[in-house]
């Protein structure tokens, strides 16, 4: 239970709790159904939910409703009128599956792709022999003429919802998004004016092919100062390298422009006009994703997870492949945050839990473990990848949507998702107020990146979340390197653009510099950079002049982006070059820079542990993670002054005053302690701190030995399928997949999912001077609720299986502990597909493979309460000072 402390929790609102990609599949609604799926939502603890229409199931199609009709305005009314007064947020995705498209997308708007062709000037090109390709300018040398070919890609919205489908858009061609997003506007005009979403939603960039617009020439021109037409043969690769570099630059920085002014800033001015903010996620986009995030009202990045950010030590049942992305994943993920961060944006959102296991194979522990890595990478604000609409008449386990983790009520886990949504409204809480603390801005070299044609495709760059291998490790290795490094030593940073650093930066008086949000930062860092354009160059050296701190590994850059009148622009960069060596500090190794220049890290890093820094006024919020598998705990100096520190438990609520100290140096120290998968919030303050608070309780400083608790334990199958197994009493506690008394006995046991109760009575030990007492689960598939003599205790979901327990509940003797454990709704969906095949999921269904989905061989997982339980006196011994 959370404490009613307001000094110290926050009150709740909509937006700290997780929202959820709620999936209209087909549409298939009725006012009762939208009633009856929010109200569980609210009860479970959700904030809110994002709408996103889909295709329905084959076999229900009397039930699916055309979107954008009159009876699917109403149903979207409904949704918000019910939403408002169950206080839940709603955003909805302004189109039907992605990316955006659908039947009023003409040829003539569809997304674009161009390419070129060389061929002997005696001979046709090949591409004139292609339907649909139309020749926009020629390029004639002396033996060869260099073509460009425009052609629609012939893409279509994927999983498109009933009257959604049709071509995707040109996100190139402001008219075109102008002309795509009319329909809208017609449909919306029947919603009452009180009646509107929070935001409309952008997903991921994936206009698969799409390079080029009907007026790349002009916009081209207009943008780089020059005719393409003459460069042909350099956008095809020909010619000296310097001058191919060049031109494809220009082109890949035409097209990044053209993302952000022609699709982004016309979406979201058109959404800003009717009351709504934006919600966007830019990954994949061709274009610099710092300036894409940074224009949206909430950025939002993307996450397939585990086995690349942090989570290697928990048990994967269901591997991603190794092409799914690379080890700089968390460093994409952080352009969202690092945006949010330096535009000002207080919120940075995540779709989450994308392929974090196969399906019906992902633990509750999973998913926290993943939000607490999305946390330390600057996101506060979850989604849950998802939920999809099901009616109450279809048969368990309702309607799927084929790639996500089911958090949904058909899910057993459902039942313990409010201890995991509780968790994270709480840490949310405090994630959202105040401003960033990041030590340093690191500049992201995006020009090096547009010279580099390393992982391109179609002339361009596409910044996907999960290849980023190609666009980073590969093609930014001294950047990469410098951004790791600095983070797995304890520095905390936020990326910065070119444009940022001209409009967003500024330096205060003691040279700290400034961004729009209020977040201040003691440095400006620079790595791996060898082209700049010698515009930010001089921006960074007026800020040097200004007393601010920069610090350049190895060098400062000595080229430039472009072709267009290059002399006189490396004539610029030089001068830059010149003025700003005087004022900066230069060196090969980018941690002993950080330290010259008296930039304190956080010693939390040579723990393992994982960190994220908020600041309100003089004081500082913490979230702090151990990710790893062993346990940690002693004595830190935190990188922030400090008089007292007050530790939070999000999990329980709980709250204290931490032990500190002062070192004979004269920093201030405070105690940590971290079991595996643990995590805590923590906050410094300037002066004593409030006397009611009270102490923290400590478990490691207890002396006292582990208790067993052992004896009969009365099971119990109490809600679940396909069937309930025979209550029985076991003596040695153990995986319920493994028990039968006969082979009938045992298959219901393996095919069953669902909640089992544990009933064991005990006498409590005799032990005086006991401050608290702590209940150690040992191990449990996959989460449970404890009662303690009739009383609830709590739920206990994740690493470490371990929950407190206040002394005056325990009696001398017959107590009566009942822990109800829920396991995987995996075994069941194993049992269904052995009996009914494929039949009864009339949806797509893949694997985490993208291969066809068949669960029929899966071995069972491991479920129930395996142990060993034991119970620990704990007796608040402060830590040795």
């Amino acid at each position: 239970m959370m404490t009613d402390k307001p000094t110290v929790w926050p009150p709740l609102t909509a937006e700290n709790r997780p929202w959820t990609r709620w999936w209209w599949m087909g549409s298939a609604l009725t006012e009762a159904e939208i009633t009856r799926h929010l109200e569980l939502f609210q009860a479970a603890g959700l904030g809110g939910v994002e709408i996103s229409p889909i295709y329905g199931p084959a076999g229900s199609e009397e039930r699916f409703v055309s979107f954008l009709s009159p009876r699917w305005i109403a149903l979207f009314a409904h949704t918000l009128r019910e939403a408002q007064r169950l206080s839940l947020g709603v955003d909805l995705i302004a189109g039907t599956g992605w990316p955006f498209g659908g039947p009023q997308v003409s040829e003539s708007d569809s997304a674009c792709v161009a390419w070129t062709e060389t061929t002997p000037n005696d001979a046709p090109p090949v591409s004139e022999k292609q339907l649909n390709a139309t020749p926009l300018a020629t390029h004639i040398g002396d033996d060869t003429r260099t073509t460009l070919f425009l052609a629609p890609t012939g893409q279509q919205v994927k999983r498109a919802a009933p009257s959604g489908a049709g071509n995707v858009l040109d996100h190139f061609s402001a008219d075109a998004v102008r002309r795509y997003l009319e329909p809208f506007d017609a449909a919306f005009a029947a919603l009452p004016s009180d009646l509107a979403p929070r935001c409309f939603f952008n997903d991921s960039w994936e206009v698969f092919g799409a390079n080029a617009t009907t007026d790349i020439l002009a916009e081209f021109a207009r943008q780089r100062g020059y005719d393409l037409r003459d460069y042909l043969p350099a956008l095809d690769g020909q010619g000296d390298e310097e001058t191919v570099s060049r031109v494809r630059s220009d082109y890949r920085e035409t097209i990044g422009d053209l993302t952000r002014n022609a699709f982004l800033a016309t979406f979201t001015s058109w959404a800003r006009e009717r009351g709504a903010k934006v919600r966007n996620q830019s990954h994949g986009s061709p274009a610099n994703l710092l300036d894409l995030y940074a224009a949206a009202d909430i950025p939002e990045t993307e996450i397939f997870g585990p086995p690349r950010l942090g989570l290697g030590s928990l048990e994967s049942l269901a591997p991603l492949p190794p092409d799914f992305g690379g080890e700089e994943e968390a460093l994409a993920c952080r352009m969202a945050s690092s945006a949010a961060h330096v535009a000002g944006r207080p919120l940075c959102s995540s779709e989450s839990f994308t392929w974090l296991g196969d399906h019906g194979r992902v633990p509750l522990a999973h998913m926290k473990a993943e939000v607490d890595t999305l946390f330390t990478l600057g996101i506060n604000h979850l989604f849950f990848h998802g939920t999809p609409f099901s009616p109450a008449d279809v048969e368990w386990p309702g309607w799927l949507f084929y790639a996500t983790t089911h958090c949904a009520p058909t899910n057993p886990f459902w039942r313990d998702l409010p201890a995991l949504n509780a968790y994270i409204a709480a840490c949310q809480s405090l994630l959202q107020e105040g401003t960033p603390d990041s030590d340093v801005l690191l500049y992201f070299p995006y020009y090096d990146l547009l010279a580099s044609d390393t992982g391109t495709t179609n002339l361009l760059h596409f910044l996907t979340v999960h290849k980023t291998n190609t666009w980073l490790r590969d093609c930014l290795p001294g950047f990469t390197t410098a951004a790791n490094t600095l983070l797995k030593r304890g520095w905390a940073i936020d990326f910065v653009s070119d444009k940022q650093i001209a409009e967003m930066v500024t330096v205060l008086p003691d040279g700290r510099l400034q961004t729009r949000s209020g977040a201040t930062y003691r440095a400006l860092v620079i790595a791996g950079c060898e082209r700049m354009p010698p515009e930010t160059l001089e921006t960074i050296a007026a800020l040097a002049g200004q007393g601010a701190t920069v610090l350049v590994q190895d060098d400062l850059p000595r080229n430039i982006p472009g072709r267009n009148a290059v002399p006189e622009r490396l004539v610029r960069l030089q001068a830059a070059r010149t003025a700003l060596k005087r004022k900066v500090t230069l060196g090969p190794e980018i941690t002993a820079l950080m330290e010259q220049a008296g930039i304190g890290r956080e010693t939390l890093a040579d723990a393992g542990l994982e960190f994220v820094r908020r600041r309100s006024g003089d004081e500082f919020t913490y979230f702090i993670a151990n990710p790893g598998s062993e346990d940690v705990s002693g004595w830190f100096t935190l990188a922030c002054p400090s008089i007292s520190v007050v530790l939070l438990d999000p999990m329980t609520g709980t709250v204290g005053d931490a032990a500190v100290r002062t070192t004979s140096e004269g920093s201030r120290q405070v105690y940590l302690e971290l079991l595996a998968g643990a995590s805590l919030l923590l906050r410094t303050k300037t002066e004593p701190s409030a006397s009611e608070i009270g102490d923290w309780l400590y478990s490691g400083t207890s002396m006292q030995k582990a208790l067993p608790l052992t004896g009969d334990w009365a099971v119990e199958f109490v809600e679940g399928g396909p069937t309930l197994p025979a209550t029985r009493i076991v003596t040695a506690l153990s995986d319920w997949t493994h028990w039968g008394t006969d082979e009938q006995d045992r298959a219901e046991l393996q095919a069953f999912s669902g909640m089992a109760r544990y009933t064991l009575t005990f006498d409590c030990p005799d032990t005086t001077e006991v401050a608290g007492w702590l209940l150690d689960l040992g191990t449990i598939y996959d989460s449970a609720r404890i009662r303690l003599n009739g009383r609830d205790v709590g739920t206990v979901f994740t690493r470490p299986w371990q929950i407190r327990i206040a002394p005056e509940l325990l009696t001398p003797d017959n107590n009566t502990l009942e822990i109800e454990v829920t396991n995987l709704m995996a075994n069941r969906l194993a049992d269904l597909e052995r009996r009914k095949g494929d039949s009864w999921r009339p949806f797509l269904m893949v694997n985490i493979h993208y291969k066809p989905f068949d669960a029929a061989n899966w071995n069972p997982v491991r479920s129930g309460l395996v142990g060993p339980v034991t119970l620990t006196p704990l007796c608040g011994v402060k830590p040795d000072s």
